[in-house]
């Protein structure tokens, strides 16, 4: 049934396991459901900083709105949402972020 028995002498001891247990049931769910969570965001391609036009896309963007992301999907909403593929890397001034 995977159940927890959490044993100590002293009731606040008992109180402390138990918030640290639960906790680290917290931060396993988040990174169980990091794969799958998207963080949409509405970017502008910059016309100016397009670096390599085919695989791997390298360019530069503007972030209008939400927050981007490495493992962001990137798509054309405006045709039919064609899914280009995700963000795989980020640099401001040649530094990762």
């Amino acid at each position: 049934l995977n159940v927890k028995i959490f044993t100590a002498d002293i009731i606040y001891h008992l109180f402390d396991q138990f918030t640290a247990y639960m906790q680290q049931i917290r931060d396993e769910r988040k990174r169980a459901a990091a794969d799958s969570a998207v963080f949409p965001c509405r970017l502008r391609i910059l016309p100016t900083c397009v670096f390599c036009r085919k695989d791997p896309i390298v360019l530069g963007v503007e972030v209008v709105e939400g927050i981007a992301r490495v493992g962001t999907p990137i798509c054309i909403p405006s045709q039919e949402k064609i899914t280009i593929g995700k963000i795989a890397s980020m640099e401001v001034d040649h530094k990762a972020v």
